[in-house]
């Protein structure tokens, strides 16, 4: 008889032998396995050690044995295996209609970020722009529970996903989405918070990532030049569309260096996570009024 522990073991090194990525969501192939295990088990992720040593389903095997080959022979990463994924400790339906949920910008929230968000009370209006399937907006709007939150995305599959999540969340009083092009639908001071991870990737990088990568969707990755287009769109658009004592966090990843170099008298305050992550800016809107007027945006 087979014991979740034996299980762990075999699965775990399948996904080692395979040399998998772990940059989903997982921190390592432990944490796959056991994500997969328990899955393929129908039980959720809040085990304790104890089950270890109970007896694995056998009904459950047939099931594990097609995971383990999509993750290792097709590279499908676990999130979207399982259909889910977990970000701030939030549970969200994840699939190849949207990346998976990942961005070190949802500890900031959870922090109500602090001490970058000073105002007594929380943003009364906040836009998650390439919102994917809407993580962070709905993160956002657990933690900051007056605001109205929007989640806009030029794509309508990863908009169906987000409104899924919505649902998931009962959040539909507060949380709305529409699709539109970056801030182009968002009229001038009229946004306290503004997030934005957009697609920061060169064409270039691509092609060097892991096959996981190849599973999302590559709208949602990709943008044009050296991965720059997006963001500098953003940083214009959002010193119009920022409220006076509005904030925007811009996440860009290792295109922080391009960031760098294509705005060279932009001084920008990349922060420093415990939580680990790179290439993620905090930016008043007086700031980027004042950059935009000194024409160096």
């Amino acid at each position: 008889m087979e014991t979740f522990r034996t299980k762990l073991g075999q699965v775990e090194r399948a996904l080692l032998d395979a040399e998998v990525f772990c940059g989903h969501g997982y921190l390592s192939a432990h944490d796959e396995a056991v994500a997969l295990l328990l899955g393929a088990s129908g039980l959720s992720p809040d085990q304790d050690q104890s089950l270890l040593d109970a007896p694995f389903p056998p009904e459950a095997a047939t099931q594990l044995d097609i995971w383990v080959a999509e993750r290792c022979v097709s590279r499908k990463p676990t999130a979207y295996i399982l259909g889910e994924a977990y970000l701030g400790g939030y549970r969200f339906l994840c699939d190849e209609r949207a990346l998976i949920p990942r961005s070190p910008i949802a500890h900031l929230i959870l922090e109500e970020l602090s001490p970058w968000w000073s105002a007594d009370c929380g943003p009364g209006t906040i836009v998650e722009v390439c919102c994917g399937g809407g993580n962070l907006g709905i993160v956002a709007a657990q933690v900051f529970q007056h605001s109205r939150v929007w989640l806009a995305d030029l794509d309508a599959s990863a908009l169906s996903l987000a409104r899924d999540n919505v649902a998931l969340h009962k959040l539909a009083g507060r949380v709305g989405c529409y699709r539109g092009d970056l801030l182009s639908a968002i009229a001038p001071e009229s946004v306290d918070l503004i997030i934005a991870n957009p697609p920061y990737v060169s064409v270039a990088e691509m092609e060097d990532l892991p096959p996981e990568y190849r599973h999302e969707p590559a709208m949602a990755l990709v943008s044009e030049e050296d991965g720059t287009q997006l963001a500098r769109q953003l940083l214009q658009q959002a010193a119009t569309a920022l409220r006076p004592d509005g904030l925007m966090v811009l996440e860009v990843g290792e295109t922080m260096w391009e960031m760098e170099a294509r705005f060279p008298k932009v001084p920008f305050l990349w922060l420093d996570l415990p939580q680990g992550g790179s290439g993620i800016a905090a930016m008043r809107a007086q700031e980027l009024r004042d950059w935009s007027a000194a024409g160096i945006l």
